[in-house]
């Protein structure tokens, strides 16, 4: 058995719950379709075929539904197995460095494996960013083999200069928060994505795009317009995070064994929601650093106070998304979110144009300012607003709006001065 891991336990609570979680569960179907995907692709070029056009997958899903943690962990897969490499790059590196983000592909796809390892053993996820520092196989990055070469500004003079029989494997390239990316179709991010997409090139990549629920609308307005796969990220089954217990605590050297029913049920009020379960392990953790619990959490005397820490903890996150602009309509979204929750309950979700349509009915058909739009948005507008802020989430399967996370739901239609235990009971599946 591990020994209690006080300062990794520690360093845990201080990094907060945007660092990548010691302890990965769940996802699998997604992750592996991703790295199937790289691989076939690596065998169709190495066939003389392009890959197929279309050769993309959206991550769909509201904050703080692990979309920053599935790519990590796609990331540390194809690390570990070797048959792909993966560059998570985020909106801005397309939008302000495109050349670097080419320099890296074509390193990631053409450097040898040891000199992808000791790379990464440098550089770690920085290499990207550092990448004017790092020599690339064919062609130097900071252009040292060949001074009179330009440095590549689109896939097809990247092409040119490694073409893909010098790869030595196939790359994922994955684009986090890509509902930023601004719209147009011929800006210098939109035909990089294009081609990526469209398998302009005989390169063997794999486009992974994560962001926001709006985020297949706003690659079809880049022009991405077909045969995109989008897979929408909810919340992990209890099995799940059962299993994401026990590992976290091994993975620290904690302790649980009379108490795992009272721990479980800390991670019960999550939803399973990933950010909520990160509130959960975090309380869970300030217990165990406690010098009287040191690590064994069947000395946890008060676990009331270990749900309080948790409920605290998942609160103030419902208030920071709980937006300004939700805060001076407050019973106008209140009002649009009982609706939704309550054809969500009976097995009714609402298409979009439904709930654009719910708030035209309530905003203004009360008196007071919380009944109002607010300043700068239009109707269309505020759903797409309640949709950043995880209020509402589209599933690409049905295309219909439904709240992800009940809590947060319940929270709004709360602070809209309704009572959600009104909501209908749930309809028997």
């Amino acid at each position: 058995m591990t020994a209690f891991q006080r300062d990794a336990l520690q360093d845990f609570v201080d990094d907060g719950a945007k660092d990548h979680p010691p302890v990965f569960v769940g996802r699998e179907d997604l992750l592996g379709e991703i790295l199937t995907k790289s691989r076939r692709t690596l065998d169709r070029v190495r066939s003389g075929q392009h890959a197929p056009p279309g050769n993309a997958i959206i991550i769909q899903g509201a904050p703080g539904a692990g979309k920053s943690s599935v790519l990590r962990e796609l990331k540390s897969r194809s690390d570990a197995q070797g048959t792909s490499r993966t560059v998570v790059i985020s909106n801005a590196h397309l939008q302000q460095a495109l050349p670097n983000v080419l320099r890296a592909l074509a390193f990631a796809g053409a450097v040898s494996p040891e000199t992808w390892r000791d790379t990464l053993s440098q550089y770690g996820d920085s290499w990207v960013k550092r990448i004017d520092q790092i020599s690339a196989f064919g062609f130097g990055v900071g252009l040292k083999d060949n001074p009179d070469t330009k440095p590549p500004q689109d896939l097809l003079s990247l092409e040119e200069q490694v073409p893909a029989e010098m790869w030595q494997r196939p790359v994922i390239l994955a684009v986090d928060e890509a509902q930023r990316l601004p719209p147009g179709t011929d800006t210098p991010q939109a035909l990089f994505l294009q081609t990526v997409h469209d398998a302009a090139t005989s390169l063997p990549l794999t486009l992974v795009c994560a962001g926001l629920g709006d985020t297949p609308a706003r690659l079809r307005d880049l022009g991405l317009t077909h045969g995109v796969r989008a897979h929408s990220l909810g919340g992990l089954t209890r099995g799940e995070y059962t299993t994401l217990l026990d590992r976290f605590c091994a993975h620290f050297g904690m302790t649980m064994e009379r108490c795992r029913a009272r721990a479980l049920a800390v991670m019960d009020s999550t939803d399973g929601w990933p950010r909520h379960v990160h509130w959960a392990q975090q309380a869970l953790a300030e217990a165990a650093l406690e010098p009287d619990v040191n690590g064994d959490l069947d000395r946890i005397t008060d676990w009331d106070r270990v749900q309080a820490r948790s409920d605290t903890l998942r609160h103030g996150y419902y208030a920071t998304q709980f937006s300004t602009d939700m805060a001076v309509s407050r019973q106008l979204v209140g009002r649009v979110m009982f609706a939704v929750g309550a054809a969500q309950r009976l097995g009714q979700s609402l298409s979009r144009d439904h709930v654009v349509t719910l708030v035209e009915t309530h905003a203004g058909s009360e008196d007071g300012a919380g009944w109002r739009l607010p300043q700068g948005h239009d109707s269309e507008s505020y759903v797409t607003h309640l949709i950043h802020c995880g209020a509402l989430q589209d599933d690409p399967d049905t295309d219909q709006l439904t709240c992800p996370i009940p809590s947060f739901q319940n929270y709004i239609i709360t602070r809209g001065g309704l009572d959600p235990d009104q909501l209908p009971s749930p309809q028997a599946s």
